[in-house]
């Protein structure tokens, strides 16, 4: 995507009496910019595409007296150490949360060679602000993906980069959960949980990315909605992208060690995740999904309450059975009682789903 010349935008600038610095981010050296993954959606009614831009500006900060007591505490709960091997891992992830979030700072990108400004960083360092552009004025295909990129100062010469893809109003979506669902997470066994977040290269489910590689071939979308830390948002898009997973946006979860003790981290979804699916049913109301999630939390009750709300859209729940539990098809009569019983399904290996989602997107079931 071309880059706006920024020495020759300030001239034209000054030229008219506008103040230059008012047009470019206002990041300093130190403070670091991540764009989270987003999708665009057409509102059929104005003919406009909506594009959500969400992102996180922060310092980064190593706190040696940090990770020395969170170290110290899994040492002692879970026998878990920091060690030659695992100590970069434990130090990029962790250091993720201990970073200074930066407020009220203005974020200028550049979007199709137009300028756009976002509303000014949180107190927690996240920004949202929401890009309108007329159908009419979309010089791309729909269904690519594109890149955009902050605005710096001309002596600024790194380079922040966001991905956004165009989403048609029909077709068929999955929605993912991650933590085993794709990527292996223990989350049931505190210790491995742990291990696995912080101490260990993430590992992926056997075949899942074929499985996800395969649908998109079929035409479908992916959102990955999960109970992770927005924290984790860097180390999770490279693990999609190191095991070959489709082009996913991200609906993960906030969280500040200050308000809770680090070992509730990964508490339950429940609450979260409903809340984010729902954004992106009404974000694209005429698509199909999929749902894919786990038994080791609570994703089958998450997406039970999904589908008796959204009924015409939720075509299909697939749960994968962590531990092999023979029950536990008899448990979810209970959870998806009133629902087709054709709607949902378990599996233990990804190669038992056999459904072809480019049928399903020109079925009426």
């Amino acid at each position: 995507m071309p880059i706006v010349n920024i020495n020759l935008l300030a001239k034209a600038l000054n030229a008219v009496g506008v103040d230059f610095d008012k047009t470019v981010s206002n990041l300093k050296r130190d403070e670091e910019l991540v764009f989270f993954n987003t999708t665009a959606s057409l509102n059929e009614e104005t003919m406009e595409w909506h594009i959500p831009v969400h992102g996180w500006v922060y310092e980064p900060q190593s706190s040696w007296t940090i990770r020395k007591l969170i170290g110290e505490l899994l040492d002692r709960k879970y026998g878990l150490k920091v060690d030659n091997k695992t100590k970069p891992i434990f130090k990029r992830r962790l250091n993720l949360f201990t970073v200074d979030n930066e407020r009220s700072k203005r974020i200028i990108i550049d979007l199709f060679d137009q300028l756009y400004e976002l509303p000014k960083s949180a107190p927690n360092g996240q920004f949202m602000g929401l890009i309108r552009i007329p159908d009419q004025d979309l010089k791309i295909s729909v269904d690519k993906t594109v890149s955009f990129n902050a605005i710096l100062r001309e002596s600024d010469q790194r380079s922040f980069v966001g991905s956004l893809s165009f989403i048609r109003p029909r077709g068929v979506s999955v929605i993912s959960d991650i933590d085993d669902t794709v990527k292996l997470s223990y989350i049931n066994d505190r210790k491995k949980m742990f291990e696995a977040a912080f101490f260990q290269p993430f590992e992926a489910i056997e075949g899942m990315p074929e499985l996800y590689q395969k649908w998109a071939k079929q035409g479908a979308r992916f959102h990955f909605v999960s109970s992770s830390p927005w924290q984790l948002y860097a180390p999770l898009n490279e693990f999609m992208c190191e095991f070959n997973f489709p082009w996913a946006s991200f609906s993960l979860k906030k969280v500040r060690i200050k308000d809770e003790t680090f070992l509730n981290l990964f508490k339950s979804g429940l609450i979260t995740k409903p809340i984010a699916i729902k954004e992106i049913m009404q974000r694209y109301p005429k698509r199909k999904f999929v749902l894919v999630g786990d038994s080791g939390e609570q994703d089958a009750q998450a997406y039970a309450q999904i589908a008796r709300e959204f009924p015409k859209q939720v075509k299909k729940i697939y749960i994968r059975n962590v531990h092999a539990d023979q029950t536990l098809n008899k448990q979810y009569e209970t959870i998806f009682k009133g629902l087709n019983r054709r709607l949902w399904s378990t599996f233990t290996k990804p190669s038992q789903i056999k459904m072809d989602l480019s049928k399903l997107a020109n079925s009426d079931i």
